[in-house]
C-alpha cells in the first residue's frame, strides 16, 4: 500500500471511531432549527431529520424530535423542575428536554411518545414515555401552533423541495 492510501484509511478509521463514540450522546445533538419562542425566553427547535406521511401531495402526519430550552425564569422551566422534583429527580442542573413527537396534520393533534430531560452537560437526567392515546391540541397563538405549522409543511411548494433532499426526508409507505 502506498503511504497516501494508508493515510486515507487511517483518517476514515478515525472518523468512524469518532462517530461510534458519539452515538451515545446523539439524543441531545442534532441539526436543530428554531421554530418558535416565547416572551419568557423559551426556545423550541425541530431536528432537521424529519419523517412525513404524504397523501395526494398533502402531508397528513409528521414525526420529528422537538427540543425545548426554557428561558431563565420561564413558567415552563419552573413547571418542568417541579415535575422532575416530584418524580424524585434533583432538578437543579436541568437544562432542556428533547421529545419524540408526531403531529396529525389533519386534526392538529400533537403526540409525545417520549421525552428525555437533559442537564447542563448533555446527560439524560430523566426519561418519560407516554401512552398512545395521550394527545395535545395545538393552540392558536402558542408555540404549539408554530411547531405544527412547521412540521406539517404548510408552505406552498415546500414539500416538493424537501422531496429532492432525500438524505433528510423519509416518506412513510401509504
Amino acid at each position: 500500500m502506498t503511504r497516501r492510501v494508508m493515510i486515507v484509511m487511517f483518517v476514515l478509521g478515525a472518523a468512524a471511531l469518532c462517530l461510534f463514540s458519539l452515538a451515545g450522546r446523539a439524543d441531545a445533538k442534532g441539526m436543530w432549527s428554531k421554530v418558535a419562542g416565547s416572551r419568557q425566553g423559551d426556545a423550541w427547535y425541530v431536528d432537521q431529520t424529519l419523517a412525513y406521511e404524504d397523501r395526494h401531495g398533502k402531508v397528513t402526519n409528521s414525526r420529528a424530535f422537538l427540543k425545548c430550552v426554557p428561558g431563565k425564569d420561564s413558567d415552563l422551566g419552573e413547571q418542568v423542575r417541579e415535575s422532575l422534583d416530584v418524580s424524585g429527580v434533583v432538578p437543579g442542573s436541568f437544562s432542556y428536554f428533547v421529545g419524540s413527537i408526531a403531529v396529525d396534520c389533519r386534526t392538529r393533534l400533537i403526540h409525545f411518545s417520549e421525552i428525555k430531560f437533559f442537564d447542563t452537560e448533555d446527560n439524560i437526567m430523566f426519561r418519560e414515555e407516554y401512552g398512545e392515546r395521550q394527545y395535545y391540541a395545538s393552540v392558536t397563538g402558542h408555540a404549539s401552533e408554530r411547531i405544527a405549522h412547521y412540521l406539517c409543511l404548510e408552505k406552498s411548494g415546500f414539500l416538493n423541495t424537501l422531496k429532492k433532499q432525500e438524505p433528510f426526508l423519509y416518506l412513510f409507505p401509504q
